[in-house]
Parts: C-alpha cells; structure tokens; sequence
C-alpha cells in the first residue's frame, strides 16, 4: 500500500468514472511494486503533526465560530469540504514548526470571521497571478483586522506572512518580471494596511519596482487602506490593483517579444505556470454554512449515487472465509502462544482499560425503585408514618439505574503486504481490546480483508482473455476474513484469532469494499451503539483495478465509502493509522506508533478518540 493521496472527498466523484484506456499487461508479472509500501519516514513526525492540527483547528473553531472545522488530509475542511482558503502563506509545509501552523492558523480564523466566502468568490477576477493577488490582498485585509486585545495572534500572523516572504524569494519566484511584480504588491499592501515597514532582507530588492509601480496604483492602495473594514468596496481597489499589475506586465512581455536581442522565455513561462501550484484547487460547491451543519440529505444522495457507480468485473471468485480455516491446527497453537508470550511481555492494564471503555460506552438504564430512604423522591405512601412517627425520615424512595452496555466494536484489518510487519504489534492490541470490551459488557468482532491472489487472479485472466474491454472495474478475487465473529468470546475464540499472525495470507487490498462488508456485518447485529476501527497503513492498492482503470479509483470508491457511513451515522466509523494519517480517507482518525513497543499510552489514545 502507498500513502493517501490528496483527493478529497468533495471533489472525488466522477474519477471512479472516468478512466484512461487499459494498458496490455500480463496476470503472471511479478506484483506491482506499489503494492508494497515504502515506510513513512517518522511515524513520530506524522503523529506529531497530526497534533499540531488538531490544537490548530481548535483555535480556529474558537476564534471563528464554526463548529465544524477540522484538518483532513493536512488540509483545512469546513462542513465536510475544503475550506475556500487559497491564500499561499495559509499553506505551511509539514516540515514547519509549531509558530509557523499556527499563524495560519490563525490566518484562517481571520478569514473565516471577516470575509464573505460568496462575495470574494463572485469577485475573482481569472488567470492564476490575478487570482493570486486577489487573493493576498484579501487575505491581508483580514489580518490587518486582528483586534489589539489579541497581540499573540497578530504577531502570529505577522510571522507567518514574513516567512512566506522570505520563502517566496528565496525558492526564485522573484526571478522573472510578474513574481517580481506580485512580491512587490504582496508586501506594498501588507504594508500599508498593517503600518509594518517592509521585509527588511529584501527592502533593497523591491525599492525600485516599488518606485515604478507606485505612480500606476497609489491611489487604489490609499483606497485599500481607507476600506479595510468594508469587503465589496475593498474588493473594488482590489481588482483595480490586479488588473494594473497583469496589465503592466503584458505590457512588458509585448515589448520583449518584439525585442530581437531578449533571451528565450521558456524559462520565464515555467516560473509563471508556478503560480497555480501556489493556489488550492478552486470549488465553486464549497459554501460555508451556519455553525454545526450536519450532512444534509443532499449530501448522502451524491455519495450513494457515487458509490453506486463503482464497477465490478466479476464476484465469482471472491471468497468470505473463516481465517482459522486457512491455517493449520498446530500452527494456530503455536501462533497463539507466540501472541501470548508478546501480550505478557508489553504489562498492560486490561481491567483498567475495561473500566475505561465501560464508562466511556455504558448507558444508564432505570431497573425500578428502592424504598426507605432518607432522601430522594417523596414517597406518598409513606406520608402517613410522618404522622405516627414524626421523627421518622425514611420517607423517601430512589430509583434504581444501573449502566448497561448494548454495544459492538468490530474491528476491520488491513491484510495487505505492506501491514505484515506490523501485525504482531496489532494483534496484540485488538486482542488486548476485545479482551476489555468484553470485560466492559460490549460484544466484539474481527475481520481482515485482502486479495486472494497476486495481479488480480482469474477475474484479470478473463478480462485479458475477452479483449481487454474499458472500464472493468475491480479487476481480482477479493478475499474477506473472519477472525472473530460478534456471537463468539473472546475466550472461545482466542486461538483462532491468531490466524491473524499467518504472514502467507497478505497480498493486495480493496479497501472500499471491505469496509461495505464489515458495515453490513455490523448493522444486521442488535446492538444499540455500532462502532467500526479500521486499521490500515495507507490507501487501498491493487495491481490489476489499479492498471485497467486508474490510480485513483480504488482510492474514490473507499473516500465515497467512508463518506456514506459517516453522513448516515448508524455506526461510529473511526480509523487507526499505522504510522500514517488517515484523515484523507476517515473524519475520525488516530496516526499511532506501534513499531517498538505497545504501551498502555496507546489505548489511552484510542480513548480520546472515542471521547470526541
């Protein structure tokens, strides 16, 4: 498996559609050698920055009101879809500090509280630098508005942008005539509106564009600063200044192109073609709502219609089996014992994590009334002993409510080549956690899912059999394994969990589908809450549906998947990402490290993560 990709759900759709004519390959090549991911380089690092966002996102729902942000993907999402935030200092690299997050962070709350999204979007004029500026300048419209009750964030966001700055100079962006231009803009307006001087590296550097462009938009930048406070009429000077700046440099590009002497401007072209990377995609769809939208029926409608348009070439050979099954009897013994030997060595707390998840997943439930007490409900049929007996004071009743838990955790196990150096580690924390769920009155079931052959399988060989028609679909046998059902303990079940440790058994994955089977598992149980873990260490690879139909489109269908479940809310739908962030695929994800040692800091972690 390789680590998630960057599309999002809001804007995976129509790619499980539409894909490339299928190349002409051979089922018995050797496996695809995506297949097998290479390790992230620091689980540490993505956990890390996994915090960072989560403290990030908090002080961006605090600031600005909306209730329903979060980062996904190392991205921003307000109300299920990418924030419209594309101004090029809101986007630190994973590599900057915590300063660094958060004075975009706080960049972002800006945006949010004192812009109109729908306003600045019908005001965007076209072509990427004009965009670019638009954007700058609206952006540093609402920085220059942080209130002076708040210091921290305005040097935060002071920060950010001088960062940005040096960034933008020093990667060569000023090295051709409009990245010059745009620098210049970029810190003229920053300037004015925030009474800041200029970036001191490089006040040298923009004096004379500043000199030649100050005549051509002085006026619109005294405008910028005279209507900070009103958008529509800042928007204006705004326009006025981008359609100046565009305008002076077509200019230049005429006369240079009619310059015998001018150098080829190839060069200046690629730089020029760097600022739409410098801009997040556009989605005329994102709109932001009230604060605490959920998903709206339209919402659930597109992803069923999505998921729906997700093609198989052919069931006939996928397999749904006992994974016991596969294994043999004195393997199973030998594979259980090994497990067991790892749990003891590790010393985790099961009772206490059982009492933990007992308080966390109980509900109180009332089983009658207790009589003769000293306080509580009145009890009217005890009034009369107040006269016989006034000093009597057992008059009163309580009701009886003892926690309860009508609940079931199933957890869905990544079987692919890439986890089998994790699953030691992971086996023993589901086995830990079943033993607790149990302990806590929950039911528990385990699955695994991978493919039951290299390249697809049989399917792949009809398929290059009949001609190689366009747009099979998944293209392999798929292979769905059940480590522990819901209706059996963990105490009867316990050897033939460790099926799970059989490293024969991981080859491929199709994530999306797996997750449809495990959800159905779970709703045709009784449990009154349904909770799904997937576990997995990146995205769903297969070599077969990944060349006959596209990269992306195992990748869609599993996004879409996960979408469903999470806008229909009948189960509680949480990912654990084994060194790896999951938000690109999963709202609720948790990157843990289990690669040394398994401790009870992990559970704790997974705790929290319920507890959201």
């Amino acid at each position: 498996m390789t680590t998630p990709s960057d599309t999002s759900p809001a804007t995976a759709n129509s790619q499980s559609q539409a894909n490339p004519a299928p190349q002409r390959w051979h089922p018995e090549q050797p496996p695809h050698a995506a297949a097998v991911a290479s390790r992230p380089p620091s689980p540490r690092l993505e956990k890390r920055q996994q915090q960072i966002e989560e403290l990030c996102a908090a002080s961006i729902r605090a600031f600005s009101g909306q209730a329903r942000i979060r980062f996904r993907g190392h991205r921003l999402e307000l109300n299920g879809q990418l924030a419209p935030l594309r101004a090029p200092h809101l986007q630190p690299d994973s590599e900057s500090g915590f300063g660094q997050h958060r004075g975009a962070a706080d960049g972002m709350a800006l945006r949010l509280k004192y812009s109109d999204h729908r306003f600045h979007l019908e005001k965007m004029p076209e072509g990427d630098a004009s965009q670019l500026l638009f954007e700058l300048m609206e952006q540093i419209r609402v920085e220059s508005l942080v209130d002076l009750s708040h210091p921290g964030m305005k040097r935060n966001v002071e920060q950010r942008f001088c960062t940005w700055c040096s960034d933008f100079h020093n990667t060569g962006m000023t090295e051709n005539q409009l990245g010059m231009m745009i620098y210049t803009v970029a810190q003229m307006v920053w300037s004015r509106l925030t009474g800041n001087p200029p970036i001191e590296e490089t006040e040298d550097l923009i004096e004379q564009q500043r000199a030649v462009l100050a005549p051509a938009i002085g006026t619109d930048l005294l405008g910028l600063r005279r209507e900070r406070y009103n958008q529509a009429k800042f928007a204006h000077h705004a326009l006025n200044i981008a359609n100046i700046i565009i305008a002076i440099n077509d200019a230049i590009d005429a006369e240079q192109k009619h310059n015998p002497d001018k150098p080829d401007t190839k060069e200046d072209d690629e730089k020029k073609s760097r600022f739409r990377l410098m801009l997040d995609p556009m989605d005329d769809s994102t709109d932001i709502q009230a604060p605490g939208n959920r998903w709206t029926d339209r919402d659930e409608r597109l992803l069923k219609e999505q998921v729906d348009s997700y093609q198989v070439y052919s069931r006939e050979f996928d397999r749904e089996v006992i994974a016991a099954s596969m294994v043999r009897n004195d393997q199973l013994k030998e594979l259980r014992e090994q497990l067991d030997l790892r749990i003891n060595d590790q010393g985790l707390n099961v009772p206490r994590l059982a009492r933990q998840l007992s308080r966390l997943l109980s509900t109180p439930h009332r089983r009658g009334w207790s009589f003769g007490h000293e306080e509580g409900h009145l009890d009217a049929k005890r009034l009369s002993q107040l006269v016989t007996s006034p000093s009597e004071r057992r008059l009163f009743r309580q009701e009886l409510i003892t926690p309860q838990n009508h609940c079931q955790v199933s957890f869905l196990i990544d079987s692919s080549g890439s986890m089998k150096e994790h699953i030691e580690s992971i086996a023993m924390m589901v086995d830990t956690f079943c033993r607790a769920l149990e302990q806590a009155g929950a039911s528990t079931e385990v699955l695994g899912f991978t493919t039951n052959n290299w390249n697809g399988g049989k399917p792949a060989k009809q398929w290059l059999g009949r001609g190689l028609p366009e747009n099979p679909g998944r293209l392999c046998e798929t292979l769905h394994m059940i480590y522990k059902d819901a209706k059996t303990p963990w105490r009867r079940g316990r050897t033939e969990f460790a099926a799970m440790l059989k490293s024969a058994l991981f080859r491929e994955g199709v994530d999306g589908e797996a997750l449809q089977w495990a959800h159905r598992r779970l709703m045709e149980g009784s449990a009154e809450r349904r909770i799904l873990f997937v576990i997995s260490d990146g995205c769903p690879m297969e070599s077969a549906s990944h060349k006959a139909n596209g990269e992306h489109y195992l990748d869609n269908h599993l996004q879409q998947v996960a979408g469903l479940i999470e806008a229909r809310g009948e189960v509680e739908l949480y990912a654990l990402g084994v060194g790896l962030d999951l938000s690109t695929y999963y709202r609720n994800n948790l990157a843990i490290d289990i690669d040394r040692s398994l401790d009870n800091a992990v559970f704790d972690e997974v705790i929290q993560l319920l507890k959201r």
